[in-house]
Parts: C-alpha cells; structure tokens; sequence
C-alpha cells in the first residue's frame, strides 16, 4: 500500500445536542416592577431612568428595554457603546445615558448616536473638550457631570467642580451639562450617611446653579433609596431604578431569617412582599436516577458519604450555567415541587442531589434551580446567601451562561 497516496475523507457525526437548562425570564414581572415603582413616594414626579446596563443585570438588554419602552419608559443607564447601538436598533428614540462615559475614540460615534456622557473627572471632561473640538461636531455633547458625595469612587471631587463649571461655561458650542448626578454608597442602611452624602450633593448642585449651569436632570437616588421610606428628600427631579426593576429590594439583608430562610423551611419571604417579582425562573433536567449505597460517595473528593441507601438524581446543570460552587453539600433544588438538597461537590455541568423521599423520579424530569414548583420556592436571594454573595451577581451570572426564554412568548 502506498501511503502516500492514501485520502482521508472527512466525515460529521450527527450529535443530539440537548439543551437541559434554560433561564425563563418573565416580562410580565418586569412590568409590574416598574409600575409599582412609579408608585412609590421617592418616584413620583420625576424621570425615571432605568438601569439596563451589563444585558440588563443578565435578564437580556433588548427585550428589557422593548419592554419597559412600552411601559412608558424611554431613558435607560447602559454601559457601553455596544448596548448603545443594540437598544437604538430597536428603540431609535431613546434617551441613553453612559454611565462610565465613553472611550475618547467613540466619542464621534456617541456623539453621532446622541448619547449622553458621564463625566467622571476633571481630566475625562477635558478629554472630551478636545475630542470634541478636533471632531468638528455641529452640536454640543450632552454630559452628565457625576459627583463625589462621598463613595470615593467615580466623581469629581470638590476640588474640581468649580474648574469644570468654568470649562463648561466656556464651552457651551462643545458642551451641554444635561445633568448632574452622584451616587449613595449605603442608600438602604447608614441613613446618617446617606444624609450627608444628600447634603453634600445639594451643595454642589447648587453651585452649579448659581455658576450659570442648569441641568435638565438632577439625580442620585438608586434602588436602594428609593425603597427606603427614612429617605425624604434627595433634591433630584430624576431616579436610577436598577436591581428592583428585577424583583429585588436590595434594603432586606440577605443574612436576616425573614428574607434568607433556614433550609429546610416551607415559608419564604421574597421582595414580593414589597411588589416586586422576580423575573428568573433558571430550570434543567434529570439526567439519571442513581441508587448509593450507605458508605458510598458521591462527586468529587468525597465529599460525601451517605448514611444510608441513597438515591441521588443527576441533574445536568453545574457552574458552567452560573450554579455557584459553594451550593455543594449546602444547596437545594426543586423536583415535582419538592426540595432536594444538593450532595456532594457542584460541579461543571452536573449537579446531584438526594431524591429518596421523593417518589416516581425519573430522567427527564424537570428540576427548578431557582423559581417556584409547586407551592415552593427557591429564591435567588437564597442561593446568594449560601454563595455568600448578593443577588446581582447570580443574575448575571445566570444570563451570561444559560439560554434565555422570555415569556410572554412572542
């Protein structure tokens, strides 16, 4: 045989790639939210600008902001010149603020877009100066000045705001302050805090004003303040709604018994209690029922050992789908409406969990990782609290890595 002359002809292999687990996102919920926020107090007469950035906490930034669009809301905090263009796609006339600003050499394009810019520091403001005048824009930028109030994070501090009003009067053909906004560190639990922060705002708003600036929108006030009734006034005409447009009260702590109840409990609190709903419903499948023997392990470095005969379903979801690792041997799941506490080490795509007391399970059945079954529920703020992190991150970590199906059906 001559080798040489061999061909190796290609050939495919016809795979049935099974899509298991899969994020429900419920728009409805959304709906709700941001009108039961419009009703509170903090809210009423002011524009709402709603916080989508990062896809939306991981609920999906289109269909989030199509949603809330309909709902009569049309200006949204992003992030990025990418979500920029996607929202405008669909959404041409919407009102999009850049939260951390842009890079110098997008400003054209924001510029072009209509974005409105925030301008974090006296050096980013003159950045934008120049890139603004070596553009040749016809119009002026539209700038949200953030202040430091005291987060000692983004914001001109108060050395500087005098030399960026003096910037911004001198340059109003490249520079249109539209707002003035700041940030509260602790809107929820240090009101002493969250006052001075406030005063502290007023006051360099103030001197905006009284140096010829007069924004169009004034705001500081997140989710967090804005669900605390202690708050009075925050001099603002404006608001940044974000985790609660997603079901959350960010105020209730996770490590307090009425908000992260004890495993194994039937009573669940959740931020429904205050109107709003979650929108996340993340569900996968079983993929094989399995009998253990008393002594047996189960996952990786036996970390497990049964008690007694076992039996453990297999369910194909890990932290490949955003499944935090810390949920191992502490965790629980949702099977025909009943608890199943995870067994055994999470790992990348599979996850076990005893079902010995739960008749009739079977592969293909499905398993609710966080949402309601039956008259139960597993919450994202439970799973947070055993991953000993917060809501936000398992949202986002749940929409980077898994399917998204957003009911109503379209």
């Amino acid at each position: 045989m001559n080798l040489m002359k061999l061909t190796f002809m290609p050939f495919f292999l016809k795979i049935n790639l099974m899509d298991d687990t899969s994020l429900y996102i419920n728009l409805d919920s959304l709906k709700n939210n941001i009108n039961f926020i419009r009703l509170l107090k903090s809210v009423k007469n002011k524009t709402i600008i709603a916080i989508i950035k990062s896809d939306a906490y991981g609920h999906g930034l289109v269909p989030s902001a199509e949603t809330l669009f309909n709902a009569g809301v049309n200006f949204f905090g992003i992030i990025n010149i990418g979500e920029a263009g996607a929202i405008l796609k669909k959404i041409p006339q919407a009102k999009l603020l850049m939260l951390k600003g842009v890079y110098p050499e997008d400003l054209k394009e924001a510029a072009e877009l209509n974005l409105r810019i925030g301008v974090f520091s006296l050096d980013y403001l003159k950045t934008l100066l120049e890139k603004a005048k070596s553009a040749g824009l016809n119009k002026p930028l539209n700038i949200h000045i953030k202040l430091d109030s005291g987060m000692n994070r983004l914001g001109l501090n108060e050395k500087e705001v005098k030399s960026a009003a003096d910037i911004v009067n001198e340059n109003k053909q490249y520079l249109n302050a539209e707002g003035l906004f700041s940030h509260l560190s602790s809107g929820g639990s240090d009101l002493d805090y969250t006052n001075f922060q406030i005063a502290n705002f007023k006051k360099t708003v103030s001197f905006f004003i009284e140096n010829g600036i007069k924004p169009s929108y004034v705001h500081i006030s997140a989710s967090s303040a804005l669900l605390n009734d202690k708050i009075g006034q925050d001099y603002s005409n404006a608001v940044r709604p974000g985790i609660s447009l997603y079901g959350f009260n960010p105020n209730i702590r996770i490590d307090e018994p009425e908000y992260f109840p004890r495993l194994g409990s039937e009573k669940n609190d959740t931020a429904a209690a205050c109107g709003l709903k979650p929108l996340m419903t993340l569900k996968s499948r079983v993929l094989q029922i399995k009998k253990v023997k008393k002594g047996g392990f189960v996952s990786y470095d036996n970390t497990f050992k049964a008690p007694k005969d076992m039996t453990i379903a297999i369910i194909s979801a890990g932290y490949d789908n955003g499944i935090p690792r810390l949920m191992s041997n502490k965790g629980r799941v949702l099977i025909n409406g009943k608890f199943a506490s995870i067994k055994g080490i999470v790992t990348m795509n599979l996850i076990m969990a005893d079902v010995t007391k739960i008749p009739g399970i079977k592969a293909g059945d499905e398993v609710i990782i966080a949402g309601k079954g039956g008259a139960n529920e597993i919450t994202i703020q439970e799973i947070a609290g055993i991953a000993q992190t917060i809501p936000y991150e398992i949202c986002l970590n749940f929409g980077k890595s898994n399917k998204r199906i957003f009911t109503p059906f379209s």
